[in-house]
């Protein structure tokens, strides 16, 4: 399949702004593609964005008793498991405090906010995960499923999740649930109120976020002058140019006919081959699906994918050069006048399957019934 890439708008961009090669280091244009792409990847919900993403539930763990001292908890007669420190919480009577840390096997560090409000000794308790993690991808996410209903629990905000926790912390599904900053890294995770009873599967769809891009393939480091097919689904650098790195994997390495550098398929020297970087083996050799056809000695440059479905290319070069003369300050009008009609058109293409065709009656076994229908006369 054909790629659209960071390095083709890059080109566009100096095609459509009359520049010369020059041009391409121009950081106006660089960052009009970049204010393009942040928008129109996140402007709705497309569905070429929508994934299917998974979490397991851990079984609550209340083997042998703790005693407290400050934050800090001990167990007698017991083994924290390794999940303690992630998502963690401990129940002792009617408190809940969130797990900050595991130290040992037998010792927990708890929260300095959400701790104990004194110490106890040989106190039965309960400790559960009810924090998951979501894909580092994540964006915004429609109602689980567990593996029994379609769910009958409901969205919380954060706040309601909070009190209902607070005062009516039960377990079992179905849960109602929330989505929070995860205390335990950078992204989104879930949280499921009560907590669950058992290990069990919960799948939910998501809408990620696109990849980034990074390198154009105008950058020295992104273009070599002579590539060789070394074996199968690798390539080799020699004379070096520009030099692989893992961050490089996911990137398209497109591959010239000649030592004369690759271009856009429009352009006079247009690219023979392009292939994915799977892996980094080292500054001068990369692995690369589908496996191209044998060559050596020839130029490549590598550039990173744009992350939008084909039907969706025309509005992102329009979006490339609103941004361009919005930057540049002329000719904003028009090419905001070009963007919203290409903006409609994706639009009205971004539909999978014909709402015709859906079934309105469904049935399953999570409390949904289809309506009732006439008696046959």
């Amino acid at each position: 399949m054909a790629y659209l890439t960071y390095f083709d708008l890059v080109e566009s961009l100096i095609v459509s702004s009359y520049g010369g090669p020059q041009d391409a280091e121009q950081r106006d244009i660089r960052s009009a593609i970049h204010r393009a792409y942040n928008e129109l990847t996140t402007i709705r919900d497309w569905a070429y964005y929508s994934v299917h993403g998974r979490l397991i539930t851990q079984a609550p763990y209340g083997t042998g008793t703790v005693t407290s001292s400050g934050t800090t908890v001990t167990l007698t007669g017991g083994t924290w498991p390794a999940w303690a420190a992630t998502g963690a919480y401990l129940k002792v009577g009617e408190e809940i405090c969130r797990v900050a840390s595991r130290t040992s096997n037998s010792v927990i560090v708890l929260d300095s906010s959400l701790k104990l409000k004194a110490n106890v000794t040989a106190q039965p308790y309960t400790l559960y995960r009810t924090v998951y993690a979501l894909p580092s991808d994540f964006r915004n996410i429609d109602e689980p499923s567990d593996e029994y209903n379609w769910w009958s629990g409901m969205y919380l905000s954060p706040d309601e999740a909070m009190k209902v926790e607070r005062v009516n912390n039960s377990t079992g599904e179905p849960y109602h649930w929330t989505i929070i900053k995860d205390p335990d890294s950078t992204g989104w995770a879930i949280k499921l109120i009560g907590y669950p009873s058992k290990a069990e599967t919960i799948d939910f769809t998501y809408r990620r976020t696109a990849r980034p891009i990074k390198y154009s393939g105008h950058e020295s480091s992104s273009r070599f002058s002579s590539l060789s097919r070394s074996s199968a689904n690798t390539v080799y650098a020699s004379g070096i140019v520009g030099s692989f790195s893992a961050s490089m994997v996911g990137s398209v390495l497109r591959i010239s006919e000649t030592a004369d550098m690759p271009g856009p398929v429009e352009s006079m020297s247009p690219y023979a081959q392009e292939a994915v970087i799977t892996a980094c083996a080292s500054s001068s050799s990369v692995s690369v699906s589908p496996d191209p056809s044998s060559f050596t000695g020839v130029a490549g440059i590598v550039t990173d994918p744009i992350d939008l479905p084909q039907h969706m290319w025309g509005v992102m070069d329009s979006a490339c050069d609103f941004y361009l003369a919005r930057i540049r300050g002329s000719g904003e009008d028009r090419a905001a006048q070009m963007y919203q009609r290409d903006l409609r058109l994706a639009m009205e293409n971004d539909q999978l399957a014909p709402i015709s065709g859906r079934s309105r009656a469904v049935w399953h076994d999570g409390g949904w019934r289809s309506p009732l229908q006439a008696d046959a006369g």
